[in-house]
């Protein structure tokens, strides 16, 4: 009798042991995911890359469903979504990263919408520049943004101090964008204009990253 009692005390003692150690672990595992953040690297404007990448892929492809990319329907859309971005953005609504990259995306939609008709079928340019968009902005988001936070004291002087001296600011960088777009006959200044976004975007985010940390 004596030894079933002991046995069952043991038994008792390792089920409250073991059922311990779960809380123990389910909290432990808690607070790591309260006090987990954000991965150290991301992509910004992830949305654009994205676009430029299936346009790339679709006009390569030649896929008929591009057809529909053309039409005054996506036009519109695309111009709406550039004017809410804007708006958004101006009234501070959304992120900076979040709103940049919707206007990107949007205006990527307006340059195929309204140029396309323009061109040839086989213009490589519709499938060379979202390839150059999307390398660019992936290059300066390893390269730069995801390292903002460990810039030394003299780099982020240096990159004030080339915010503060750059001629343009973002307001006049948009509008470059814009006309970039109305102006069919050059056929580079489009991507001349977005080179100058996505570096003045680089240059926006590195300080808001600095400031932050």
């Amino acid at each position: 009798m004596n030894n079933q009692l002991e046995l069952f005390n043991r038994s008792t003692n390792i089920l409250s042991f073991r059922h311990a150690q779960k809380c123990v672990d389910h909290k432990f595992f808690q607070v790591g995911l309260e006090n987990a953040g954000p991965p150290d690297e991301f992509i910004t404007m992830i949305g654009f890359i994205f676009c430029c990448v299936g346009l790339a892929f679709l006009v390569q492809n030649g896929n008929p469903y591009l057809a529909l990319l053309e039409t005054p329907v996506a036009l519109a859309i695309g111009l709406t979504l550039m004017g809410v971005a804007l708006l958004a953005g101006y009234l501070k609504k959304l992120p900076t990263i979040v709103w940049h990259d919707g206007f990107a995306s949007a205006g990527l939609l307006v340059w195929y919408a309204y140029w396309k008709p323009q061109f040839n079928d086989d213009a490589p340019m519709f499938f060379f520049f979202p390839v150059y968009f999307a390398t660019l902005t992936t290059l300066v988001t390893l390269s730069l943004i995801n390292r903002a936070e460990r810039f030394d004291l003299d780099s982020i002087e240096h990159l004030r101090y080339l915010e503060k001296i750059t001629r343009f600011n973002f307001g006049s960088v948009i509008g470059f964008v814009i006309v970039g777009l109305l102006v069919t006959r050059h056929y580079a200044l489009y991507p001349m204009s977005m080179t100058f976004y996505i570096v003045r975007h680089t240059m926006v985010v590195c300080l808001e990253s600095v400031e932050k940390a």
